[in-house]
């Protein structure tokens, strides 16, 4: 259709240069007009969609002019194009930081994703040109490898006993955050959630954590039956504490192997001036506690 329209309107200048006429001249002269509106309608204008900024350079020196916002927007299409938008809305990147060293030499396989928006409207006006041609094909990247140093960073900071302590997740993310937050605010960049993933280490350190872990719990039980124990044995009287006391000597022999002897009575009339007492294999009560 366009081209249609060119060709007739080259023909009828050419008419009205050939022939002459008012009525030739006139309507060369509309159609002329005409098509110069269609060609500014469709070229003098861009539309931008919702949520995008384009990026304006200029045909000749093929350099940065400036951003425009959403919407249809005048552009000089003898000297300008618009090559590229950049989203602003939520993007996304994900990752895994591998061998960061903490504070003490341990390395730790980190994994992480993160949220981000991006307005280049605050971009400071010295980084526009060269942010201008990456951010529409590198936010992704950029975020990635700044994300990584930082975790980096962070991580290096930390014992590994304080990377396991509770809550810790939380703390390194927030760390993280500010760190990002500080390193690109001038890019553009704002940043609504750092999450922090999976962290591996070492097996000799895992199970060196686990002991630990373990002996903790341990002494806690202990400490609390202990306590408890305390409580109970203070409620006692003087003559219960006397008789727990003849049972651990009790318990501590039969463990020993000792056999305690006690005497019993018998029927039969022992010697004047010398103890009765039974016979071992008869009447004598042979007492080997196993108390626990």
């Amino acid at each position: 259709m366009f081209k249609l329209f060119v060709i007739l309107t080259v023909g009828m200048i050419g008419a009205a240069a050939a022939w002459g006429g008012l009525a030739l001249w006139g309507t060369a002269v509309s159609l002329f007009s005409l098509l110069a509106l269609w060609a500014y309608q469709r070229y003098g204008f861009v539309h931008i969609p919702e949520m995008e900024v384009g990026v304006v350079f200029n045909k000749r020196r093929q350099a940065f002019v400036r951003f425009m916002p959403g919407g249809r927007h005048p552009i000089n299409p003898l000297t300008e194009e618009m090559t590229h938008t950049i989203p602003t809305g939520s993007g996304s990147a994900n990752g895994r930081c591998l061998a960061a060293q903490t504070n003490g030499g341990i390395s730790l396989d980190v994994e992480w994703s993160v949220n981000f928006d991006i307005d280049p409207f605050q971009i400071k006006p010295s980084a526009r040109p060269k942010l201008a041609r990456n951010l529409p094909k590198k936010a992704n990247s950029i975020v990635t490898k700044h994300l990584d140093n930082c975790l980096r960073h962070v991580i290096g900071d930390m014992t590994i006993d304080q990377i396991c302590e509770p809550g810790a997740t939380q703390r390194l993310e927030r760390a993280v955050r500010q760190q990002l937050a500080a390193r690109l605010s001038e890019a553009g960049f704002s940043f609504s959630r750092v999450m922090v993933g999976a962290i591996d280490m070492p097996r000799h350190v895992k199970a060196a954590l686990e002991a630990v872990q373990e002996r903790a719990v341990q002494t806690e039980n202990e400490a609390r039956f202990l306590a408890r124990l305390h409580e109970v044995v203070s409620q006692f009287s003087e003559a219960d504490m006397q008789r727990l006391m003849e049972l651990e000597r009790i318990h501590t022999l039969g463990q020993n192997g000792v056999t305690l002897v006690y005497p019993t009575a018998v029927n039969h009339t022992a010697p004047a001036g010398r103890p009765s007492y039974a016979r071992i294999n008869n009447t004598r009560t042979l007492l080997r506690t196993d108390l626990s």
